[in-house]
């Protein structure tokens, strides 16, 4: 039988009144609560000992990676990254320029990005970073707020890469392959 959170929960209840029970009527005083993070302790203990208890490595969709590490090829079709826990390495250094802006939004909560871009592709960076660190050609970088870059070949009037990075007690960069 595996026991859910309604069965836990059910359980705790029937002990805590159980406890008051006994506190007003025999004037014993029972430390439920301090028992019950006892158990919960010995419980994850066991659990880690037995190997039953490890993290499951889950890749979740085309374009987001949760408990895991993953290398990702192109633009998805969302036009949207998102690595959550996780490791992902972002490679656009095959994507061709078209004439149209490509945008882009990757998002890294307690993870890690690397994103791979060619040297000869127009790209316009905006990385957002809380208690986190984005880190950007030039020496750029942040560790709280905002950081920019731009390549030299931009040109406004034709196609570019313009990517939105927002990290979040994780980790952004951009490396540019030559």
């Amino acid at each position: 039988m595996k026991m859910d959170f309604g069965i836990f929960f059910g359980i705790l209840l029937i002990l805590v009144g159980i406890s008051i029970i006994i506190r007003i009527i025999f004037n014993i005083d029972i430390p439920v609560f301090k028992i019950f993070i006892a158990l919960i302790f010995l419980y994850i203990g066991i659990r880690l000992l037995t190997g039953d208890f490890a993290i499951r490595h889950t890749k979740s969709g085309e374009n987001a990676i949760f408990f895991g590490e993953t290398q990702f090829k192109g633009l998805p079709k969302d036009n949207e990254y998102t690595i959550l826990f996780g490791q992902a390495t972002i490679d656009l250094s095959k994507e061709n320029i078209t004439e149209e802006i490509q945008k882009l939004k990757i998002n890294t909560i307690f993870g890690g990005t690397e994103l791979i871009m060619n040297e000869n592709q127009p790209v316009r960076i905006k990385a957002d970073a809380a208690f986190a660190g984005a880190r950007l050609p030039g020496g750029n970088e942040t560790s709280f707020g905002s950081v920019y870059y731009e390549s030299g070949e931009l040109d406004k009037k034709k196609g570019f890469f313009d990517i939105e990075s927002s990290v979040v007690f994780g980790d952004f960069k951009l490396k540019i392959k030559r």
